[in-house]
């Protein structure tokens, strides 16, 4: 055999009886000439088929034919840069597997794979190669010799191929001769609040993160890699706390990185850009929508699992005019209060929501808030009394602050419609307010639902910490490294950040606080209800009250599963009933 091959080009020549290579030109996979050895013996005439082993960084298109002449084996190929149809190594494990008829469960506990990632692989695979059925898809992988070897999970069920009677269990003989290695895990890193203002928070963070590891590690974890979480503890008021959180986790080298929110978003956003790391994060903020927008090659890899603060006061007229207008309210007056709170980097929509009020026949007011001390917030519910507005709406995210303002102005309310934002879904506000709680309306863009998949969640989350999760964080984090595992499994390259992200950019992942898709420039969830955007592919911009000690959703449909109660201290309200 005397030729010339191009650089990824290889060809060996095996004798049918000894077994030695006669010729062998180019770089061989080890893998491959152990494999090729094995075969000299055997039936096979003419085969071809993908290689691709741990020990063969880049994959290769093998043809195998028996010489006429002397009975030995030729075995030449290349190496493959790209696969055929644009599939990645772990599509062609699946594409392999559907080849013998193995079924999304089967396939699924062949690869230590979720049955859902298993179909969303199926999914893209068919979509590659511009087929409609499973079948079809087959016949082309084994027609065309895009069939995997050594065999995914074994040799079990391959005899039914020409290809697998050919090999005649030596396709992962070699395989099963080596010791089982212990894949490094895929690392999370989670940046928490543990301490100070947000700690309460920041503890459903880190129960729902463990929630969804341990689930995930008992189904085999991510492509047979066990997941880990690696915690840094911060102060979210503390720049340099925050700073030293994320360089920690850096030099920990993990995966993915997430974080709930901080006070200086900005400061994350700049060390994250240029670590390159695939970061999910809840802080609510235009203005780092922004500043994505701003720059989309640095901020690529920064994804904001839930819409932006932008929405709250819109938002706030809008339910309060349908709640009037059905006759479910009676306003005092025509005066909504907006107050805004102490973060700088905070935008609840104001603009917007002046606008949108002058469409319905609102006046609102915004009182800009600098402190955030008990004192503050009762001085400021001692105005709201006072100046006795329709409706107030508290800007403010912390438990501490909505408490103190709440608790004063319940001290002597007026005819005023209470509505907060986020902090009530933390248990510690209702444990801290008592019966005084109850009634309260909230909003959140990322909140729990009521439905069985988050009835279900919340169920396995008492089972495992022996407190029941709030209203918000707790499923937002546990979907956060559900949504992170699926980017990781689907990746051709599950180590690599732009991979990863680029997952990121396209998966859909339904989740206990609704859909996550980032298909916007700014990659920020979607939110409903909003103009033109679908609810199946957003987090419902939900409203909760407070109703006999439960926290109940009263809008938007469908996702309510309650109405709204008059508050107990609005007496135009009440008296109408």
């Amino acid at each position: 055999m005397s030729m010339t091959l191009g650089p990824d080009e290889f060809s060996i020549e095996v004798d049918s009886l000894g077994g030695t290579p006669l010729v062998r030109l180019g770089s061989v996979p080890k893998g491959l000439l152990e494999v090729a050895v094995a075969l000299r013996g055997g039936r096979v005439q003419r085969c071809s088929f993908i290689w691709a082993d741990d020990d063969s960084p880049t994959p290769c298109y093998v043809a195998v034919e028996r010489a006429r002449n002397n009975g030995s084996l030729v075995i030449s190929g290349f190496y493959c840069h790209n696969l055929p149809f644009g599939l990645t190594v772990r599509e062609l494990d699946v594409l392999t597997l559907v080849a013998i008829g193995k079924s999304n469960i089967e396939i699924a506990s062949r690869l230590n794979l979720s049955a859902r990632t298993v179909t969303t692989h199926v999914d893209h695979i068919m979509g590659k190669m511009s087929v409609r059925s499973r079948t079809a898809a087959a016949v082309i992988a084994v027609d065309g010799g895009l069939l995997k070897v050594p065999f995914p999970g074994g040799d079990d069920g391959f005899d039914l191929l020409e290809l697998g009677r050919a090999f005649g269990g030596t396709a992962t003989r070699r395989v099963v001769r080596q010791p089982r290695v212990v894949k490094k895990p895929f690392a999370f890193g989670a940046v928490l609040p543990l301490h100070g203002l947000a700690a309460a928070d920041g503890a459903e963070m880190l129960r729902g993160g463990r929630l969804a590891i341990d689930e995930l590690n008992r189904r085999g974890g991510v492509d047979g890699r066990q997941l880990v979480m690696e915690i840094a503890d911060v102060d979210i008021l503390d720049a340099e706390s925050v700073r030293r959180g994320l360089i920690a986790l850096a030099e920990r080298d993990v995966d993915v990185l997430t974080s709930g929110y901080f006070a200086q978003q900005d400061l994350a956003h700049e060390i994250v850009a240029n670590w390159g790391v695939p970061y999910l994060h809840a802080a609510t903020m235009r203005m780092m929508e922004e500043r994505v927008c701003s720059d989309p090659r640095r901020y690529q890899n920064i994804f904001q699992v839930c819409a932006s603060d932008a929405h709250y006061a819109p938002r706030f007229v809008g339910v309060l005019t349908g709640l009037r207008d059905t006759g479910g309210w009676l306003p005092s007056s025509n005066r909504l209060v907006v107050i805004q709170g102490a973060w700088d980097l905070t935008d609840l929509g104001v603009v917007q929501a002046y606008a949108l009020a002058e469409r319905h026949g609102w006046q609102i007011d915004v009182i800009r808030i600098f402190g955030d001390d008990h004192d503050s917030w009762a001085s400021l519910a001692d105005r709201i009394r006072h100046g006795e507005p329709a409706a107030v709406m508290i800007g403010n995210y912390h438990v501490s602050g909505t408490v103190s303002f709440i608790d004063s102005f319940l001290a002597d309310p007026s005819d005023t419609l209470v509505y907060a934002l986020y902090s009530p879904s933390i248990p510690e506000f209702r444990e801290q307010l008592g019966e005084r709680s109850e009634g309260i309306v909230w909003a959140t863009v990322t909140g729990t639902y009521s439905d069985a998949p988050a009835r279900a969640f919340a169920g396995r989350y008492r089972k495992r910490f022996g407190v029941s999760p709030g209203r918000s964080h707790a499923g937002l984090a546990y979907d956060r490294v559900q949504l992170a595992a699926t980017a990781l499994s689907l990746a051709a390259n599950p180590r690599s950040s732009r991979a990863v992200a680029d997952e990121l950019r396209v998966v859909i992942h339904r989740g206990v606080n609704g859909t996550y898709y980032f298909g916007n420039e700014s990659q920020t969830a979607w939110t409903y209800p909003s103009p033109g955007v679908d609810p199946s592919l957003a987090q419902a911009h939900l409203i909760f009250q407070i109703q006999d000690g439960r926290q109940r959703i009263i809008d938007p449909s469908p996702f309510a599963d309650a109405r709204f109660r008059p508050q107990s201290w609005l007496a135009r309200s009440r008296q109408a009933d």
